[in-house]
């Protein structure tokens, strides 16, 4: 029933263009034939290109078939999410979890979107579910299946090279009788790993510039930053202030943190299922918190992955609310219902403003108001029309007959954030800048009415270039 609930909400609302999240946008172009972009592996391009033949070469009914999958995906990653959860804690406190999380704006969120994020989401907590059976009960055929698995979660996103990571840290940190053997098995999954990530990306393997475009860039992304440099210093725990509250929401995310503490106190008496997610999260988080890449909006892809963690710490305060509340049963049903209730709350306005998307209301503005427009990225259903309005020659697109430019936060928001940021590149500040003067002109402002989340309700402004910018405009 939870999973057919999450299913339904994943798939409400998603009737919007295919042209709002640039990975979506990728990969229809992708399905429809164009040559493989190595910077995500190909898992979802195969995807794609199967349902892309039944469907038709109509972008938007790919998109649509796309988006299906993916909420297929995110049910599937909270049955597995309430699997892992079973094993560590009783029934009603992992049920009550898996709810909290089922409906979580950030798995709705990806879920809405034909990318592999719910895809990788599902095979890495099947990854975790595979080595904890492999761990403990040592079977060639689970540590097989663990190497599948996560050859398979690489083949939808680089970073799911966080499970090798996890793996090998959890020699120290689970019940591993004896590490050698553990080591020597581990390497075994590794190489079916390794095995089914080359079958899946031959292509990576075979043609020499895609590895520098496809993983290469994507290294030099998590040392470098993408567009910025945030340090972890300077970031100020980025991700769980601008990615994780939202995502799950404060009383949700409050709740894990709290169940962190106790899994740490307790941390002798918890299973080897539950030591696996928690130290899994924890890779995951670290590695996003110390990389320079913080970007706003595609952030919350890459810490989804921690839904499993989140999920055992919040399974962990309703189990003890419910040992300690034994003459009061009713506690933490409350609870429970009272986390859900918020998620659930958070989500139905992701869902609802995704049909009323601020990009889509400057669209009937313009079509009601202006002659000719320029678009920048993220401003439209439509394609832009350049990559970036602040390189555009505003006197020569006058007379070329455009009266307003258009313009996203998701690009200049990125350009406020990195001027109040120290080292950045040259062109960040100059940039920033330059956006400064293109507000002086008068503009209309399209901002959503309730809180977005990832690739939803930027904000656009549309400006009116056909007069000279009026002094003074703050």
């Amino acid at each position: 029933m939870l999973c057919a609930l999450s299913f339904a909400l994943n798939v409400g609302g998603a009737l919007f263009p295919p042209t709002f999240h640039p990975d979506e946008t990728r990969l229809i172009r992708l399905a429809h034939g164009a040559a493989h972009e190595w910077s995500e592996p190909a898992l979802m391009t195969y995807v794609g290109r199967v349902l892309s033949n039944p469907v038709s070469a109509d972008p938007l009914e790919t998109a649509r078939a796309g988006r299906r999958v993916a909420a297929l995906f995110g049910a599937a990653s909270v049955l597995l999410l309430w699997r892992l959860l079973r094993e560590t804690t009783p029934q009603a406190a992992a049920l009550g979890a898996s709810a909290a999380i089922a409906f979580s704006p950030i798995l709705v969120s990806a879920a809405h979107y034909f990318t592999p994020s719910t895809l990788e989401l599902a095979l890495a907590l099947s990854s975790l579910w595979c080595l904890s059976r492999a761990i403990a009960q040592r079977g060639a055929r689970w540590w097989l299946a663990t190497g599948l698995s996560i050859g398979l979660a690489m083949s939808a996103s680089y970073s799911a090279i966080c499970l090798l990571i996890a793996a090998l840290l959890a020699t120290a940190l689970t019940d591993v009788d004896d590490a050698r053997d553990y080591l020597r098995h581990l390497a075994k999954a590794a190489v079916a790993a390794a095995a089914i990530f080359s079958l899946v990306n031959i292509g990576v393997l075979v043609d020499p510039g895609a590895i520098p475009s496809g993983p290469g860039r994507e290294l030099g992304a998590f040392f470098g930053g993408d567009h910025l440099y945030v340090g972890a210093l300077s970031g100020q725990a980025f991700y769980l202030r601008e990615v994780l509250t939202p995502g799950f929401t404060i009383p949700v995310l409050g709740t894990a943190l709290i169940g962190f503490v106790l899994a740490a106190r307790q941390w002798a008496h918890l299973g080897t299922t539950a030591r696996l997610v928690l130290l899994y999260g924890a890779t995951v988080y670290l590695l996003a918190e110390l990389s320079p890449r913080k970007p706003l909006p595609g952030a919350e892809s890459l810490v989804l992955p921690m839904m499993a963690a989140v999920g055992l710490g919040v399974a962990l305060v309703l189990t003890e609310v419910t040992r300690r509340g034994t003459r009061r049963a009713w506690l933490p049903a409350t609870v429970s219902v009272v986390l859900v209730a918020v998620s659930l709350h958070g989500s139905l306005q992701l869902v609802r403003g995704l049909g009323r998307d601020t990009r889509l209301e400057a669209d009937a503005w313009l079509a009601a108001n202006a002659r000719r427009t320029l678009r920048g990225p993220f401003t439209s259903a439509v394609p832009p029309d350049v990559t970036s309005v602040a390189s555009v020659d505003l006197d020569a697109a006058r007379r070329a007959g455009i009266t307003h430019v258009a313009t996203s936060s998701f690009v200049y928001d990125t350009f406020a954030r990195g001027n109040l940021l120290a080292e950045q590149a040259d062109y960040v500040y100059a940039r920033h800048e330059r956006y400064q003067e293109l507000f002086e002109y008068p503009y209309e402002e399209f901002a959503p009415d309730g809180p977005g989340f990832g690739w939803s309700q930027p904000t656009v402004r549309v400006l009116d270039i056909r007069t000279p910018r009026p002094p003074g405009r703050p």
